[in-house]
């Protein structure tokens, strides 16, 4: 069963239209009764009595229909049938139990003045009642009881059937809200899987390389270095993710960050310059770097998005731009934002699947996705021979 079936028979068996049924089946039930009694004992249908009481019968029971689509009329109908229906206690059992089912329905209403116009109203009847059937007023004593302890036994069942319908719905929201918060946090770690990891990994790809076909030793042992701290840096960062993502939160083999070697949470934009514009030195660019000590003010998750973006295009010009050319990183306080911007040149020869890895990917994405989180905006191209991307974050 499907949630929004659940919900609809929920709302069919648990509210208003319950009442409805039931009084239905009652008075049916006590309809056929009376009705076979009164044929009994007087042995037809010609009975004045019997035809009254047949008529009484119908027209509560087609009152009582009424409700199932518009209680409030019905209840307006009901009183009339009351004041020029009722006027004596022969029909005592129609009488206790339309009170019982009437009272409950209007019990059962949002609307504070249609309820109290009923309460009204039957207070209004039962004085006329006792006014105009002076030997069945006595009846009175056990019908004011029953009208109160009625309304005020449905009004709490349907209070408190409120109040749970709104801690199922408080429930389903924050389940809902639950799922989110998952399904982002998911998002985020597969794109922080894919910074580090990717970056890393094409970095320590490129220097296997350039120790494999080194001329002289020192070449490669420069090499087989970068490949070491790249790969002790890329365990580093994966065995805090997977802290994060441990229940009891505990991984004491971790190690503590250090200042080339930054912690996931505690990494910091500007330290990001130096480190990235270290790395693609290694890989043999010509850097220029520009940057201002007023992002410092930036909070500590903007730090690690700007560090991430940088990571993710230093990976992207590493793989990508023309080798041993000229690039450059700026992270600089322009107004009320900070501004990353980092250009290399293109490779001269651009094939078709160099052009689709600069314009597009899940690099790219993640990028725009990290800088859109926190109101910003990211934009990536080609401007004559460069690319140049451009990545800001308010303060």
């Amino acid at each position: 069963m499907t949630a929004q079936t659940s919900t609809r028979w929920r709302g069919l068996l648990g509210g208003p239209r319950t009442i409805v049924l039931t009084g239905l089946l009652v008075l049916a039930i006590i309809f056929g009764t009376e009705i076979l009694t009164l044929v009994q004992e007087d042995g037809g249908l010609e009975s004045s009595d019997v035809l009254s009481t047949a008529a009484l019968g119908a027209l509560l029971f087609l009152v009582l229909l009424v409700a199932y689509w518009q209680i409030p009329a019905a209840l307006g109908a009901y009183i009339a049938l009351l004041l020029f229906g009722f006027s004596s206690a022969d029909q005592l059992f129609w009488l206790v139990t339309s009170l019982v089912v009437f009272t409950a329905l209007a019990a059962s209403l949002e609307s504070a003045l249609i309820r109290h116009l009923y309460l009204a109203f039957i207070a209004i009847w039962m004085l006329q009642f006792a006014l105009r059937s002076e030997r069945d007023a006595i009846i009175l004593v056990v019908l004011a009881p029953v009208v109160a302890l009625t309304y005020l036994a449905a009004r709490s069942i349907f209070v408190l059937r409120k109040k749970n319908q709104q801690s199922i719905s408080q429930m389903e929201a924050l389940r809902q809200r639950t799922e989110e918060a998952i399904r982002n946090e998911r998002k985020n770690i597969a794109r922080d899987l894919h910074d580090i990891v990717a970056h890393d990994i094409t970095i320590v790809a490129m220097q296997s390389k350039a120790a494999k076909f080194a001329n002289d030793e020192q070449t490669s042992r420069e090499a087989i270095e970068i490949i070491s701290k790249l790969s002790s840096e890329t365990l580093h960062d994966l065995r805090l993710m997977l802290n994060v993502l441990r229940t009891d939160g505990t991984m004491s083999d971790i190690g503590a960050a250090d200042e080339m070697n930054p912690a996931a949470t505690t990494i910091h934009a500007l330290h990001g310059v130096q480190v990235f514009s270290q790395r693609l030195k290694d890989a043999g660019f010509e850097v220029e770097t520009i940057s201002a000590k007023e992002v410092s003010e930036l909070p500590r998750s903007a730090h690690t998005a700007l560090y991430r973006v940088m990571q993710e295009a230093t990976t992207n010009i590493i793989k990508h731009a023309e080798p041993n050319s000229r690039c450059s990183i700026s992270l600089r306080r322009v107004g009320e934002k900070a501004v990353l911007r980092m250009v290399n040149q293109l490779p001269q020869q651009r094939t078709k699947s160099t052009r689709d890895a600069l314009w597009g990917g899940s690099g790219l994405i993640g990028m725009e996705d990290r800088m859109q989180a926190f109101g910003g905006h990211f934009q990536a191209g080609s401007q004559g021979t460069d690319w140049v991307l451009i990545a800001d974050i308010p303060f």
